[in-house]
């Protein structure tokens, strides 16, 4: 009976393991993802500031 309730503890702890790891590997997933997409983001943005800043130089005021 002991052997009987070892053995479920250990498929218990396996599982738990397994869900444990499959939830570490869908939040490295999401990080990222929400890297590239900061990054996208600010590279764009960038971009568009970029434009505004040369608009602005070249009227010689800022508003």
């Amino acid at each position: 009976m002991d052997t009987t309730r070892d053995l479920y503890s250990l498929y218990l702890v396996a599982k738990l393991m397994e869900l444990l790891v499959n939830n570490l590997l869908s939040l490295a997933i999401a990080a990222v993802a929400m890297e590239i997409r900061i990054r996208t983001s600010a590279v764009l943005h960038g971009t568009v500031l970029g434009q505004g800043r040369a608009q602005v130089l070249k009227a010689g005021h800022i508003f």
